[in-house]
């Protein structure tokens, strides 16, 4: 049951506050961090430390590029005695439509720019429900991560989070990653192994054709394995919650880059296609990995072929009736009188790196799934508010306030 007076003070005080939240946003998203490539790291990164800054909140800056650049993991923290949660979000954007994206907008009571629904808002309001927690006394331990490349997988961000002691477990309660998740909760998410495969051949003059070897035509013969197996495994059916029901099958995307040859009258001496494999939370995620690996050595035997892995990250999941899901749930309906659904998230989340070491992870945000990276992608500011109350209500409750 949750504490209904601290309830109506946090809804009160973030309401006062939503001319500054959607300032922090239009600000955030003015910055250009596209990627791929990975621009603006670091005026993102000097941004994050400036804002908290100016919050009194104290932030390390961490390391997190493989090799060399400029990728580093930021963390902010409120408390330093009781119980502790982080909440989770990175800074990247996919790349944008067109300039004008940074250039953000408000209107119709919504933010329009690239990252408003994915996810500056959700890093936004999560910052706003810090804020309400400690200055209505709350207690306990918050943590705010701010992590790079989660838009290319991760390798260079939150992957590297629990190699580098970033994550502390003891005493925490658990983790929130302010994925567009609106309207629902993401209690789940499927893993990803994704590789680019590259077929090789032998060129020739389109005259001396016979003197060649296609790479695309021994390509298109690995290309009907993999349809074949990817058939195979759409059978494979969560019996976690999503919709619509054609969602829950296993997925393997075949082809989502492509690429090859020199000229079209050349024999091309190379075929290049990328296989992204998505188990279920509730596969055998290093089986599902193995299995495409044996398909492609398989193939490999007897042809001419090279592998090259982009992304290999695990799926995560939480207990659906988790102390953390319904607080969240029941914040929610306090603050906004809606409903909020848990369901599996389509994609890939980095709530996996918490669920990796034991620590409760959910994703919940502000900003509509339905509008992530497409040309108009913005936020509804009652959803930033909602949010930031969701948040820090559910902080309170965790974590304890003074006086109750």
């Amino acid at each position: 049951m949750l504490d209904s007076v601290h309830a109506k003070r946090v809804r009160l005080t973030v309401a006062e506050r939503q001319d500054e939240m959607v300032r922090l946003l239009t600000d955030f998203c003015a910055i250009a961090a596209e990627n791929p490539p990975g621009t603006f790291l670091l005026e993102s990164q000097r941004w994050i430390e400036k804002t908290l800054h100016e919050y009194g909140i104290g932030s390390e800056s961490h390391d997190t590029a493989q090799s060399g650049g400029q990728h580093r993991v930021i963390i902010g923290s409120i408390g330093d005695s009781g119980p502790m949660m982080y909440l989770h979000g990175h800074y990247d954007v996919v790349p944008a439509f067109g300039p004008e994206q940074f250039s953000p907008e408000v209107r119709d009571g919504r933010v329009f720019g690239r990252g408003a629904s994915d996810m500056k808002s959700g890093l936004v309001a999560m910052l706003m429900g810090a804020l309400v927690h400690r200055d209505l006394g709350g207690l306990g331990r918050i943590r705010l991560v701010y992590v790079p490349d989660e838009e290319t997988g991760g390798a260079n961000g939150s992957e590297r989070m629990v190699q580098r002691g970033l994550i502390a477990t003891e005493g925490c309660v658990g983790a929130i990653v302010g994925e567009p998740s609106y309207p629902d909760l993401w209690y789940a998410a499927r893993g990803a192994f994704t590789v680019r495969v590259t077929v090789h051949g032998r060129p020739a003059h389109i005259g001396l054709h016979y003197t060649g070897v296609n790479a695309v035509e021994e390509g298109y013969h690995l290309i009907g394995r993999l349809l074949a197996y990817r058939d195979r495994i759409a059978k494979h059916k969560t019996g976690l919650k999503i919709e619509p029901e054609a969602a829950r099958e296993s997925v393997m995307l075949i082809g989502g880059q492509v690429g090859g040859g020199t000229n079209f009258n050349i024999v091309p001496d190379r075929f290049s296609f990328t296989i992204d494999r998505r188990p279920n939370p509730d596969e055998d995620y290093a089986a599902a990995r193995r299995e495409l690996l044996d398909l492609l050595d398989d193939f490999g035997k007897d042809h001419r072929v090279t592998v090259e892995v982009l992304q290999d990250v695990l799926p995560a999941s939480a207990d659906e009736d988790s102390p953390l899901i319904r607080t969240l749930q029941a914040a929610a309906l306090e603050v906004s009188g809606r409903q909020v659904r848990a369901s599996m998230c389509p994609g890939c989340l980095e709530t996996r790196v918490y669920s990796s070491v034991g620590i409760s992870s959910v994703a919940f945000g502000p900003g509509p799934f339905t509008e992530m990276h497409g040309p108009g992608e913005h936020v509804p500011i009652d959803n930033l508010v909602e949010a930031a109350a969701v948040y820090a209500i559910t902080l309170g409750e965790r974590l304890g306030v003074i006086g109750r």
